[in-house]
C-alpha cells in the first residue's frame, strides 16, 4: 500500500511538470519579446541586423 506522500506526489506531479513548462514558455516568449524590439529598434535607427550588438538590451552597433 502506498503512502500518502506517494499517492500525493503521483497526483500532483502532473501539475508540476505543466507548471514548469508554462514558465519556462513564459521566460522564451519575454526573451523574444526583447530580442525582437531590440532588432525592431535597430531598424528604424537604419542599422543593419546583421551589425546589432548580441549582448546588449538596447541596438548598439558592433564593434567589429
Amino acid at each position: 500500500m502506498d503512502s500518502f506522500a506517494t499517492i500525493y506526489w503521483k497526483d500532483v506531479k502532473g501539475v508540476v511538470d505543466e507548471d514548469r513548462a508554462a514558465k519556462r514558455r513564459a521566460r522564451m516568449q519575454a526573451h523574444l519579446k526583447k530580442t525582437m524590439k531590440k532588432y525592431g529598434d535597430a531598424a528604424k535607427m537604419g542599422i543593419p541586423a546583421d551589425q546589432v550588438n548580441q549582448r546588449r538590451n538596447a541596438p548598439t552597433r558592433k564593434k567589429r
